[in-house]
């Protein structure tokens, strides 16, 4: 009688696709527990690259710089008591769980302090692109995370890819969104748009308070989805126990549920801009009358209240179609409407401009008159 083949566990299948089967073996657990503990202990090394990237990354904000920002994303080395945080959760190490925790607190207090002063020092009250991008998280920005916290467990664990790191530090932001809320704080009500208008008038954030809410549940999101995944990603490959981390992942569920809910609602405004530009631009396509192709939206702003959703678009139209206005704006609403499916209300406001057309022609030509519309 033959012997039967012992069938593979699915997690055996798994750690087979992972590598392990080809020689791409993954780091013994008291290898990489090691350079993780060692990584992940609050240390002079630890704060002293935290406050540079935060100094880089608050200089680079308040000056609208990407590069200067990408740099400190790069240098900041709060990912890894994050990671190592996964790591102790999966493996039942309290001590390390710990430090990782000391780290973690410390250095989001370490960040945002050093923003504030940077912001106050610096003196300066308006907000660019790269500061408002980092105010308003979605659902998106939790799969980012969570891909990202899948990257950065496998890369630590794996022989071979640890360059692949810096890469992770820059997918997924930690310091910037911190220094966004030092920022925020410091500049309080006198948070001004690059365009010179009061905050409340052109973003969904209101003031530098509500900029530093904002920015901080960006940096939550971010931190439950890479210690989500990266919990994740060390089980499969064969760490830990995984009961030991069911009352890690039992708080984070729960504190999930009302970031989620948040980034559900960013994202469904971030659609309904999406849908109102593109009816926009299908309706001049049209050759509609709802819309003139001298038009251009310059703003769209879309958010809840009490329920109903409340659409406000800024477009810049020509004074010579002003009479139409009320018109379009009512005619807009419906189709805005019948595209998603429920009442809307929406606000158009109309800047008037005169468009000049002025033409240089070669020596010899007949004068042409300038038009004005």
């Amino acid at each position: 009688m033959q012997d039967r083949v012992k069938p593979r566990s699915v997690r055996t299948r798994l750690l087979d696709l992972l590598g392990e089967s080809r020689g791409d073996a993954a780091k013994s657990s008291d290898i990489l527990f090691e350079q993780i503990e060692e990584s992940s202990r609050p240390s002079l090394n630890f704060y002293f690259m935290l406050g540079m990237a935060t100094a880089i990354a608050s200089f680079g904000l308040l000056g609208n710089s990407a590069p200067a920002i990408i740099g400190a994303m790069i240098v900041a080395p709060l990912m890894s008591p994050i990671v190592g945080f996964s790591f102790a959760a999966i493996m039942g190490a309290n001590r390390l769980a710990l430090n990782s925790l000391i780290s973690i607190a410390t250095g989001i207090l370490f960040v945002i302090g050093i923003a504030f002063v940077c912001a106050r020092a610096i003196d300066l009250q308006v907000v660019g692109s790269e500061i408002l991008a980092r105010t308003a998280p979605s659902t998106l920005d939790m799969l980012v995370a969570l891909c990202s916290g899948a990257a950065a467990g496998f890369a630590h664990a794996r022989v071979g890819i640890a360059n692949s790191i810096a890469g992770v530090a820059i997918a997924v932001a930690l310091v910037p969104p911190l220094s966004v809320v030092g920022i925020g704080l410091a500049l309080g009500d006198g948070a001004v748009s690059s365009a010179a208008i009061a905050m409340s008038d052109v973003h969904h954030q209101g003031n530098g308070n509500d900029m530093a809410a904002g920015a901080f549940l960006l940096f939550g999101t971010n931190f439950i989805g890479i210690v989500v995944a990266a919990m994740l990603v060390f089980g499969l490959q064969g760490y830990g126990h995984w009961r030991k981390p069911v009352a890690v992942a039992a708080a984070l569920l729960f504190a999930s549920v009302f970031v989620v809910e948040r980034l559900d609602r960013r994202l469904e405004i971030i659609f309904v801009e999406d849908l109102v530009k593109r009816l926009y631009v299908e309706a001049i396509k049209r050759h509609s009358d709802i819309v003139s192709d001298d038009s251009y939206i310059w703003q769209v702003r879309g958010e809840r209240v009490e329920g109903r959703l409340e659409i406000s678009v800024v477009l810049l139209g020509l004074r010579s179609n002003l009479h139409k206005a009320k018109q379009s704006t009512e005619t807009f609403r419906t189709l805005v409407s019948e595209a998603l499916g429920e009442q809307v209300a929406l606000r158009l406001q109309i800047i008037p401009i005169d468009v000049v057309y002025e033409n240089a022609l070669p020596p010899g030509s007949g004068p042409v008159a300038a038009r004005t519309d």
